[in-house]
């Protein structure tokens, strides 16, 4: 079975956008954090899933891949904030 890939990048505008392979629509976040708790939710539905976070010149800013009965709490690893704020 193919992963679902659950993408977060930030835009032109600085603002967040979350977005689902099997989905057409992308959810606007504000802050990364209210974007990293809507990823992790979605892909926590849609196990395997594949997560991914970019910046806005889309460099992988982090990568995994999260297996069935291995969703997280939500949260990206600090380094990634730090690297986007």
């Amino acid at each position: 079975m193919n992963p679902t890939t659950v993408r977060v990048d930030l835009n032109v505008r600085g603002g967040w956008e979350v977005a689902l392979s099997d989905k057409r629509d992308r959810v606007k976040c504000e802050t990364l954090e209210e974007a990293s708790r809507v990823a992790f939710s979605c892909a926590a539905e849609r196990q395997p899933c594949e997560l991914i976070v970019c910046d806005a010149y889309h460099r992988v800013l982090h990568h995994e891949l999260i297996e069935a009965g291995g969703a997280k709490a939500g949260h990206l690893p600090s380094s990634v904030e730090a690297l986007v704020c």
